[in-house]
């Protein structure tokens, strides 16, 4: 079966520098949406810009819905790719009303049919109605950033790229702006690539994400696998999302730690019997258990709304990060001990 999109062994490169070296990944069904994340400068930008036709390539190729749009000796045109991309900075026609730009992207694709959606069914779900008789110099820069969404969305494309979408955007706007998004994008069946710096962002929105780190595509996977189950220590510590402890290999479903004890559990992947490995705890993993003899010293607190985010020092200096519901009886402050259960039980054993 065709994918929907791919990119196949392509260098990404701006000004002569190679941002991103011989990166593939497609896109399998039409309406998926996929999640680019790396650190700034790492070269995501330029791979939209690419994708879009706004900078060519000298290998490998692009191609979306069976057609090469980028190759060393092919190039089709920007205008000619059905592809909207939505950039970070403010990209409307300072001219024009807020409405008026808007229009332009039903302006642009007036015969695509198939992908039903409303002026303002868009304007109600990104909350512009208010500001739409206003220019873009007197509006804010989430409230830009938005119409330059809703613009994109209503020019129907095939491919829709946005980059850091919602990185203007209130906190408390973020999160019912973006359910409303992935249930449109779904129902119209538009293919996005975004661009986020936010993890938690990616992980709600992503049918797959793809971390860059060192000019290089590291891991490219469902949102589950790529939280779960990372596959190198650079995604580990850019992630941040938990800690890694040393640990020695005792069976094929056991560890231990000097100071944890005995670990068990499903290696992800296989290591020899005796094997000193670095296994990553993340604060799902440990269980809070005050009557455990096994205590340690509360050194932060995290209050999440949902949950606290405690996390303990070892004798060793290591500092485990453990989650623990907001409605537990005993809160833990600074210097107190906390239990952890024992045995620990780990489903998946991420070692490297």
């Amino acid at each position: 079966m065709n994918n929907f999109f791919e990119v196949e062994n392509v260098d990404f490169v701006v000004g002569g520098n190679t941002k991103v070296k011989n990166m593939s990944f497609s896109i399998e069904k039409e309406g998926d949406i996929v999640c680019l994340l790396g650190p700034s400068g790492i070269g995501k930008t330029t791979i939209l810009r690419a994708i879009a036709g706004l900078e060519k390539i000298k290998n490998g190729h692009i191609k979306l819905k069976g057609k090469i749009l980028s190759s060393e000796k092919i190039n089709i045109e920007p205008e000619n790719r059905n592809i909207s991309l939505a950039f970070q900075e403010n990209s409307l026609f300072p001219h024009y009303s807020v409405e008026k730009n808007i229009l332009l992207g039903a302006e642009k694709n007036p015969d695509h049919k198939d992908k039903k959606v409303s002026f303002n069914e868009i304007v109600n779900l990104l909350d512009i109605s208010k500001i739409l008789n206003q220019y873009p110099h007197q509006i804010s820069a989430g409230e830009a950033q938005r119409a330059s969404l809703a613009r994109s969305l209503l020019s129907k494309p095939d491919l829709l790229l946005l980059d850091e979408p919602l990185s203007n955007v209130d906190q408390s706007h973020k999160e019912d702006i973006q359910e409303k998004i992935k249930k449109l994008l779904a129902k119209l069946k538009i293919t996005t690539i975004i661009v986020t710096h936010d993890s938690y962002e990616a992980f709600y929105l992503g049918t797959k994400c793809g971390i860059i780190l060192n000019n290089e595509l590291k891991q490219y996977d469902d949102p589950y696998n790529v939280y779960h189950l990372p596959n190198s220590i650079e995604v580990v510590n850019f992630l941040n999302k938990g800690i890694l402890i040393p640990a020695k290999v005792t069976s094929p479903k056991s560890l231990e730690n000097d100071e944890l004890g005995k670990i068990t559990g499903n290696f992800v992947k296989p290591f020899p019997l005796g094997a000193n490995v670095k296994l990553l705890i993340q604060p799902e993993d440990l269980e809070h258990d005050d009557k455990s003899n096994l205590q340690l010293e509360v050194v932060d607190r995290k209050f999440r709304g949902t949950n606290f985010i405690y996390t303990l020092k070892t004798m060793k200096n290591l500092l485990l990060p453990v989650f623990v519901h907001s409605h537990h009886i005993h809160q833990h402050d600074l210097q107190e001990k906390f239990g952890i259960k024992r045995p620990i039980h780990i489903e998946h054993l991420v070692c490297f």
